[in-house]
């Protein structure tokens, strides 16, 4: 008898904190396994899909150990679908307030895309860039494209299930879908939901959780649980509140006037030349480092060196640096160099590595040899031999570069 009254009280507080719209705790023993997640979660995609118009107010920050190392952002989303066979998906319109990875000062946004052109608000320079989708390039026309263009702030804050085809697909086909029991999201009652992916060929295993509001099956948070390299575990979080779906929306919802003071430009976009590839001769280069000392490809011709182009701002690039201290910690001392080129930098790149106790090297101002690389997004990776001849070209992250170092290094 003894053993039940552990249970029973655990319960009772369990029920007067949901009677109370608080919070309870979340685990085996309140809720955790009496209802099927996938069931959930097959009602959340066929809410989301029907889903025509979509406001809401959201926030996106990093907790724990990323919470100085994601951006930070708030405001307001607006979302309205264009026709099923439309590939820019839906008009969208995002305002608010971001912080680029949680430091330096925060900058006001305001981005719009109204089914044929991008508006774009740039505080700091004043001006409102203006891009018209081409309707004879099928590059540009894509929801990706269009997002492509939101920059820090409004991108964070979408919540792109509801422009997917089939939203929640991943979720329902994970390896792991867990019920974890309900909790309170800003007063909504949520189903929570645990996934974990199946690992992939170097081990690595994705988890999040969702939650799913119980009345509407509509997403109220999102969290993207990781680890650092010191084990020490965080998320990336994306909470929503005020939400209204299938509603009327004011006729300028997707539209961005600009303000007083403010200029309007066109985007200027010309052609890119390729990345330069495997084989070519890599440019030389002569950058300094955080303390004034300058270094140049020629000064590591008797090494194998990895330059890794990335930005404060840009969010793979942040991704993309514990697999870089990885390498270097690995390989520094089997005639491996690594070093990060900053470029189009805003913030300080230098303090940015030292709080995340990333310690390879740092390169500043790097953006002619951005140039003379053909650099066409962040990040973008080269690996260049001992002979000064590039063996290895990646665009985005690249999962491969310990091994590819490994196998370089036994030849």
């Amino acid at each position: 008898m003894k053993k039940l009254v552990p249970t029973v009280l655990i319960l009772l507080l369990s029920i007067v904190a949901e009677a109370q719209e608080t919070t309870p705790k979340i685990g085996p023993g309140f809720g955790a396994y009496t209802e099927d997640p996938r069931k959930i979660l097959n009602a959340a995609a066929k809410a989301a899909a029907a889903v025509r118009t979509l406001r809401y107010n959201a926030r996106y920050a990093g907790v724990g150990a990323m919470a100085t190392r994601a951006p930070a952002a708030s405001g307001v989303v607006t979302i309205a679908r264009l026709a099923a066979d439309n590939p820019l998906r839906a008009r969208l319109a995002a305002k608010g307030i971001y912080s680029p990875a949680s430091v330096g000062d925060a900058n006001a946004f305001h981005t719009t895309f109204d089914g044929s052109t991008i508006r774009r608000l740039r505080s700091k320079e004043k001006t409102v860039v203006v891009k018209a989708i081409s309707d004879d390039d099928p590059r540009e026309r894509s929801l990706g494209y269009v997002t492509s263009h939101f920059g820090g702030g409004p991108y964070q804050l979408l919540t792109l299930e509801y422009l997917l085809d089939t939203p929640f697909d991943k979720q329902i086909k994970a390896a792991t879908a867990d019920y974890e029991g309900r909790t309170s999201i800003e007063g909504v009652q949520c189903h929570v939901v645990y996934i974990e992916t199946a690992p992939d060929t170097r081990g690595r295993v994705a988890r999040e959780r969702w939650f799913i509001g119980v009345k509407d099956s509509l997403p109220r948070r999102h969290e993207v649980l990781v680890a650092d390299n010191d084990g020490r575990f965080g998320a990336y979080v994306l909470t929503i509140s005020n939400l209204e779906a299938n509603r009327s929306l004011p006729a300028n919802s997707f539209s961005l006037r600009t303000p007083a003071g403010y200029v309007s430009k066109q985007m200027q976009e010309t052609p890119k030349p390729p990345p330069l590839t495997v084989g070519e001769a890599a440019p030389d280069w002569r950058l300094s480092d955080a303390v004034g000392k300058e270094h140049s490809l020629a000064d590591y011709r008797d090494r194998i060196v990895v330059i890794d182009f990335w930005a404060t701002w840009c969010g793979p690039c942040i991704r993309a640096m514990p697999e870089l201290q990885r390498v270097y910690d690995r390989f520094r001392d089997r005639g491996v160099e690594v070093f990060g080129v900053n470029v189009w930098e805003d913030s300080n790149a230098a303090e940015f590595m030292k709080r995340n106790g990333y310690t390879y090297g740092l390169l500043l101002r790097g953006e002619n040899a951005a140039d003379a690389y053909r650099v066409p997004s962040l990040p973008t990776l080269y690996v260049i031999g001992k002979d000064g001849k590039i063996i290895r070209a990646t665009k985005g992250l690249d999962d491969g570069l310990e091994k590819f170092l490994e196998s370089v290094l036994r030849e």
